[in-house]
């Protein structure tokens, strides 16, 4: 009598969806746990112990080249030696599938910790609700609307605070325009880049010779993506894909102009940004200029902080620009009588929330 062949999870529905004979299954969103052992087998064992779980659970092989090779190339060793279990053989070596089986899929999730905070104000003083919701898709086949340019704008008129998360950061001309923001204008300007293309943008400093003395109002700090432990304790970090810039926490712009589209967002939907930023910011790590910078209180116009200094950029500057960083008008182009702007200044706070730490 022969035996039933085992079908991994994949495999199993791949052969499904190519008969004619199988009727459709019901979505299953389950994680995959022959999926996991064979990632821990990768990571723990290295190719060969990876093709021979794949062959014990049944499964096909779901890892492109280019990931088994990240995998392999990133993994980490734990801080120390896992506690044997039971007297069995600690060691990558000899894992098979039956020596892994676990409940969890992906062991570890994060490890960051809970999001700092990068700015203080309730529900009603959120800049970015005061602006009417939209969003805008701009692709690189419009002419009119060249899609580096446009990233180039948002910067100029930027008036107090910049955001920026990248993958990788090479631009020297965007570098130029974020130094001219932070050093000429006194805007803050935080830059994420994924811990993978922190060699290439302190290469791009080196051939330009920018060093921590111009970045004096800029923090360039460096994130990793989310953690997958195996249960032998080595671990692995993804990368952080996501490009979008935050301009005075009023609107956002997402896309790539190598990838040819972006999308610019105002009002509700800037909050998801806003948290996400926040969220990365939590597990960053310094790489150059600022280390540190400290939340303070609300400041009123003209008032000078108790300790430290503020961006030179008055509170009104951000109530002035436009929101739309792509219209033919600069930031400063709506004109207010005097009366009116010292009225206006004795009513609105700044929305700029940093106390740099040197």
């Amino acid at each position: 009598m022969s035996r039933s062949r085992h079908l991994g999870k994949i495999r199993k529905r791949l052969e499904d969806v190519k008969s004619q004979w199988v009727r459709p299954a019901r979505a299953d969103f389950s994680d995959n746990e022959s999926a996991r052992l064979a990632t821990d087998a990768l990571l723990d064992g290295g190719s060969e112990a990876y093709w021979r779980v794949l062959s014990q659970e049944g499964e096909v092989d779901f890892l492109s080249s280019v990931e088994a090779q990240y995998i392999q190339a990133q993994a980490r060793e734990p801080p120390c030696p896992p506690d044997t279990l039971g007297g069995a053989e600690a060691g990558p070596k000899g894992l098979d599938s039956s020596s892994l089986q676990s409940g969890t899929y992906f062991p570890v999730a994060s490890e960051g910790s809970e999001p700092a905070l990068l700015h203080s104000w309730a529900s009603a003083e959120k800049p970015y609700l005061k602006e009417k919701s939209s969003a805008t898709v701009y692709f690189q086949t419009d002419k009119h609307n060249n899609i580096r340019d446009l990233v180039r704008r948002c910067i100029t008129r930027t008036s107090q605070v910049l955001v920026i998360l990248m993958d990788v950061f090479t631009d020297v001309e965007i570098f130029c325009d974020i130094l001219e923001a932070a050093n000429k204008r006194g805007v803050f300007v935080c830059v994420l880049l994924d811990q993978g293309g922190v060699k290439l943008f302190q290469e791009m400093c080196d051939k330009v010779q920018i060093s921590d003395s111009h970045l004096k109002n800029i923090s360039i700090r460096s994130v990793e993506g989310e953690i997958y432990c195996a249960k032998s304790g080595r671990k692995f970090a993804g990368q952080i894909r996501e490009k979008f810039i935050i301009s005075d926490w009023r609107f956002v712009l997402s896309g790539s102009y190598h990838r040819n589209i972006l999308s610019k967002f105002t009002g509700q939907a800037v909050e998801l940004f806003d948290e996400e930023f926040r969220h990365l910011y939590a597990s960053s790590k310094p790489v150059m200029g600022l280390k540190s910078p400290r939340l303070v209180a609300p400041v009123l116009p003209g008032a000078a902080p108790a300790n430290g200094r503020l961006s030179s950029s008055s509170g009104s500057a951000s109530d002035r620009t436009s929101s739309n960083p792509f219209s033919g008008r600069s930031a400063g182009s709506h004109p207010v009588p005097e009366s009116k702007q010292n009225k206006t200044k004795t009513k609105k706070q700044t929305t700029l929330w940093f106390l740099m730490a040197f």
